[in-house]
């Protein structure tokens, strides 16, 4: 009986699941400000916890979490956003420079692939094109917010989701302990306290992957900013915060993040010993994460295979963009979690033993 309960709860979940990725794909774009909110207060609803327990009221506890928040936010972009324009200004400042870096190194080789003088013709030309990048850059923004109307009406959209957002926040922050009574009973009075078993094993896995592994790649991008500028790396504040964050993918960071400071830093600095430095830093960052900060801040893995993982972001990205690739990998966990489920019922069923 308890195993025909089990398999149930499995269903409904699939079933609910598969629904609700069904309806949010084709709302996606009323409902994403929203989404971000309920993950932002899911991430927060732990704090507004703590500060209620002592004795503060719901709502005056988020209403200090959200100030808080706000200022954290606006002190560390105050900080950080100097710093990233003028890495940025430095960069397209030396541009020529790299590039006549690149011509020195390349040149050489050309006599071997061909005639370097008509080579040569088709690289300078290729090069000119990538010191023109930046402007083009600027260009495409400036034509996609004011150029039509289309474009303006995006750029109201993104500001009216920037008040959205923090304002369904702050109602799901206070009304969390609800919503979740609520969503409960949706679920069958003969299921529920299997439906609620596996929220609370999907919030185990969610919470230390979501709140930890956020915690990790801060970690790792400060580590990462400040090695890549001991090394002379231009943009070593920018690279060090992509790879740091781009660790959610097993291997990505070191990808993303290694390849740019290494040409960087040789462009910049002709040394071949800084560029191992750069390695060096990679490999030390990468050492520590894997025997030091990912075990003792998020503790278990989520029990994804790194293919799984890299084919849940590439999915996210294709059917949601940008956000489905923030949430893809915490999804593809929680999923696990009801596979897993479904697994061991199905083996464990007369189908599977007869």
């Amino acid at each position: 009986m308890n195993r025909e309960k089990n398999t149930q709860t499995i269903y409904f979940f699939i079933i609910g699941i598969l629904l609700a990725v069904i309806f949010f794909y084709f709302s996606r774009r009323v409902l994403t400000p929203f989404f971000i909110a309920f993950a932002l207060a899911y991430l927060f609803d732990p704090v507004t916890d703590r500060l209620e327990s002592l004795k503060i009221s719901r709502t005056f506890a988020v209403l200090i979490l959200m100030t808080g928040v706000f200022l954290f936010i606006t002190g560390i972009g105050l900080l950080i956003f100097p710093l990233l324009k003028l890495q940025a200004e430095h960069l397209v400042h030396n541009l020529p420079g790299y590039i006549a870096v690149m011509q020195e190194w390349i040149y050489p080789l050309l006599g071997v692939v061909g005639d370097p003088e008509k080579i040569q013709g088709i690289l300078n030309r290729e090069f000119l094109k990538v010191g023109e990048l930046p402007l083009k850059a600027l260009s495409s923004v400036t034509s996609i917010l004011w150029g039509s109307v289309a474009g303006l009406f995006n750029f109201i959209l993104l500001l009216a989701n920037l008040v959205i957002v923090p304002v369904a926040m702050f109602y799901l922050l206070r009304d969390y302990d609800l919503i979740n009574k609520k969503v409960l009973d949706f679920a069958p009075a003969r299921s529920r306290e299997q439906v609620l078993s596996l929220i609370k094993e999907m919030d185990g896995v969610l919470a230390g992957f979501v709140r930890g592994q956020l915690m990790v790649g801060l970690i790792m991008a400060g580590f990462y900013s400040v090695g890549l500028f001991f090394c002379g790396t231009p943009m070593s504040l920018f690279i060090g915060l992509l790879a740091g964050l781009a660790n959610l993918v097993p291997y990505l960071g070191l990808v993303v993040g290694f390849v740019p400071a290494a040409i960087l830093t040789f462009m910049q600095t002709q040394d071949w010993v800084l560029v191992f430095g750069v390695a060096g830093v990679f490999a030390v960052v990468q050492g520590l994460e894997g025997m030091i900060i990912t075990p003792r801040i998020v503790g278990e893995k989520i029990g994804l295979h790194p293919v799984a993982i890299i084919l849940a972001v590439l999915l996210g990205a294709e059917f949601f963009g940008l956000v489905g690739v923030i949430v893809s990998v915490p999804a593809a966990a929680a999923l696990n979690v009801l596979f897993t489920h479904g697994l061991n019922e199905y083996k464990s069923s007369s189908f599977y033993t007869s």
